[in-house]
C-alpha cells in the first residue's frame, strides 16, 4: 500500500469519525417495549454528546408495562440516562480525532512527498 494513500485516508478519515462520533445525536434502545414488529425496536433519542455531556440529558418515552402490547394496553412513563453514554462518546470521538490527526501529521513529516 502507498505510504502516501495511507497518510491521506488517516488523515481525512480518522478526523471525520472521532468528529461525527463526538457530535452527532445518538439513540438508546428502551427498557420496556413497543407493539412488537421485527424491524421496530422501541429506542428514545438523545442529544448530541457535547451537549448530553455537561448538562443532565433524561430523555422521557412511554412504554407498555406488559409483553407483546398491543395499541390501547396500558403504558408509563420511563426515562433514559443518556449523559453516562454522551461523556463516553465525546471522549471517545475526541481522542480519535486527537490521535488521527497527530499520527497523519507526523506520518506526513516522515513521508518523502
Amino acid at each position: 500500500m502507498d505510504r502516501r494513500f495511507l497518510v491521506a485516508t488517516l488523515g481525512l478519515l480518522g478526523p471525520l469519525l472521532g468528529l461525527w462520533i463526538a457530535v452527532a445525536p445518538f439513540s438508546r434502545p428502551l427498557p420496556g417495549g413497543a407493539p412488537y414488529g421485527l424491524t421496530e425496536t422501541p429506542e428514545v433519542q438523545c442529544r448530541s454528546p457535547l451537549s448530553g455531556s455537561f448538562a443532565e440529558d433524561r430523555p422521557v418515552a412511554q412504554v407498555f408495562t406488559t409483553p407483546g402490547s398491543q395499541v390501547g394496553d396500558p403504558t408509563v412513563d420511563v426515562s433514559v440516562d443518556c449523559t453516562a453514554r454522551a461523556r463516553f462518546r465525546l471522549v471517545l470521538g475526541v481522542t480519535l480525532l486527537l490521535a488521527t490527526a497527530t499520527a497523519a501529521r507526523r506520518l506526513r513529516r516522515v513521508s518523502p512527498v
